[in-house]
């Protein structure tokens, strides 16, 4: 896997952190999915089907998981701005925690030390997007963009990944997606807003 994908990868996973507009940042996560999809494909070339099937499975998830977390979006319209912390608080947060982990997990066989950093840090930004964004949906998308770093890692394994795992995987995903699509909705719907911070202001 060339460097310009990892980098994409990487530097799209941290936008997804910045951007204020749920929409864009979906559309940055089934970029991800999409460019993780055709490098499948692309090093399948005729002589691997497992990896062939992954990498549709990762284009089929590009498809269906965008449309159904928009379909959320344009159910459960923000009438103000979610109050957050800072874009580049945010994203100081994000590279502090995924440079903090490349830096802390030892080497575990992939193809290059790159392949290796993405993989930890796009499942640390992950994480830290669906920590920090207040947004409900951003949970959903943080899972996404953390199983991406999952698959980063099986693609440049040697060897690869067995393709039943991986669409084990997507399968897995598109129902914690689906959870997490109709959690928001409902918060939504019960408080107005998709503000998951308002939460910590429930009692008994």
């Amino acid at each position: 896997m060339s460097d310009a994908v990892i980098w994409s990868l990487v530097i799209s996973a941290l936008a997804v952190v910045a951007v204020r507009r749920r929409s864009v940042a979906i559309a940055l996560v089934a970029a991800q999915s999409i460019i993780l999809g055709a490098s499948a494909i692309a090093d399948a070339a005729g002589e691997s089907t497992a990896l062939a099937v992954a990498g549709a499975a990762l284009l089929a998830k590009a498809v269906v998981l965008p449309i159904l977390l928009l379909s959320v979006v344009t159910r459960t319209r923000e009438t103000r701005w979610i109050q957050e912390r800072h874009p580049l608080a945010r994203l100081t947060i994000a590279l502090a925690v995924a440079l903090a982990l490349a830096a802390l997990v030892p080497r575990f066989g992939l193809e290059s030390a790159a392949a290796e950093h993405a993989a930890v840090g796009l499942l640390a930004l992950g994480i830290t997007t669906a920590v920090v964004r207040g947004a409900a949906i951003f949970a959903a998308l943080g899972f996404l963009v953390a199983e991406n770093g999952l698959y980063l890692a099986a693609l440049a394994a040697p060897g690869g990944v067995p393709a039943f795992i991986e669409l084990g995987l997507v399968f897995d995903l598109v129902v914690i997606v689906s959870v997490a699509g109709a959690f928001s909705a409902k918060i939504h719907e019960e408080l107005g807003t998709g503000d998951t911070t308002l939460l910590g202001a429930l009692r008994d």
